[in-house]
């Protein structure tokens, strides 16, 4: 089974369980409300609100900050290995992967400043 199948299923059992998504890792970068909908492929899914104390860190240097959930989405910028950032919501792309709406703590060598609001893959985050 491969690895994205598998954090699929284990997401699935989270969510019939009532055990909720927060801490939960998966894959890049646009502002998305609960009901948001882009239409298209790589738009946004179902989007659940995050613990507004969840802080994470980067796991790579030039990880790509879109402006909504999916591949598809504009690149804003970039943030490098350690950099922090609060989750504010996630949201699933068209392809299941998982997308955190985070803002930016510190200003990032990539061009954005501090407090920036962007999508990333929930994947290169820890």
């Amino acid at each position: 089974m491969g690895r994205k199948a598998l954090r699929a299923l284990v997401v699935s059992g989270a969510l019939v369980a009532g055990v909720g998504l927060v801490g939960v890792s998966a894959a890049s970068a646009m502002p998305a409300d609960p009901g948001y909908s882009s239409g298209g492929s790589g738009g946004a899914g179902a989007s659940y609100p995050a613990d507004q104390s969840v802080f994470k860190s980067a796991t790579v240097d030039g990880l790509r900050v879109r402006m909504g959930p999916g591949m598809d989405r504009a690149i804003l910028g970039l943030v490098y290995d350690g950099q922090p950032v609060r989750v504010i919501t996630s949201a699933y792309d068209s392809t299941g992967q998982i997308w955190d709406k985070v803002m930016l703590q510190t200003a990032s060598a990539g061009g954005l400043s501090a407090g920036y609001v962007g999508w990333i893959t929930e994947e290169y985050l820890y």
